[in-house]
């Protein structure tokens, strides 16, 4: 287990590995701290804010882009989830948080080639009541992909809370099981969703 001392960086979103997050950055403090990471080209740490304080399992990012950058220091940036971290000590000497966090080991085996069958048939069915279309970016014949449940959340609407439980689960086999049970909530929920918005369009269209 490997520790670091990282800048922390709370937002009511829940980062995963491999996830993509395109940031504004516009306080500050945040300014700064994202001009040492850029310049010293280091990790920050992405951590659920909850009302009454910080998750204490986030994950690491990085810089992949400076999208756009404003003539009074704010920017856009994109960057990518990398590696889950347990929170030891929050540090408040700076103007923004700094953490003390252990870097957590992942068991990549994917489990069942039939729970990836299952998972990847759901995510499919979701993702075209979602937008339309199947998925594009995820390749769905690849089930031995040890990010692939991350990969699935990411690109749909979970609360955030299940995406911090899938956060901290540290065995791929298991988050695909946690997340077959959710979207076999959600799809009927979409299913459902889709029916109303048929039926509108019917009756909007019909006979005055």
């Amino acid at each position: 287990m490997t520790t670091e001392r990282i800048p922390l960086f709370p937002l009511t979103v829940v980062l995963l590995p491999a996830m993509t997050l395109p940031l504004h950055i516009f306080e500050q403090r945040y300014k700064r701290m994202m001009r040492t990471v850029i310049d010293d080209e280091v990790p920050f740490g992405v951590v659920l804010a909850r009302e009454n304080g910080i998750a204490t399992v986030g994950c690491t990012a990085v810089v992949r882009r400076v999208a756009r950058t404003y003539a009074d220091g704010r920017m856009d940036v994109i960057t990518l989830g990398e590696s889950a971290y347990r929170v030891r000590a929050v540090h408040k000497d700076k103007e923004y948080l700094e953490a003390t966090v252990d870097l957590m080991a992942d068991d990549f085996q994917p489990g069942p080639p039939a729970t990836a069958a299952e998972l990847l048939t759901l995510f499919t069915d979701c993702h075209l009541l979602l937008h339309g279309s199947p998925p594009g970016d995820i390749d769905i014949d690849d089930q031995t992909d040890g990010l692939l449940a991350y990969r699935i959340a990411s690109e749909l609407p979970l609360e955030l809370e299940t995406l911090q439980e899938l956060l901290e689960m540290r065995v791929e086999a298991e988050r695909r099981l946690k997340l077959i049970s959710r979207l076999n909530q959600l799809l009927p929920q979409l299913i459902q969703i889709q029916q109303i918005r048929s039926k509108s369009a019917t009756n909007s269209h019909g006979p005055n």
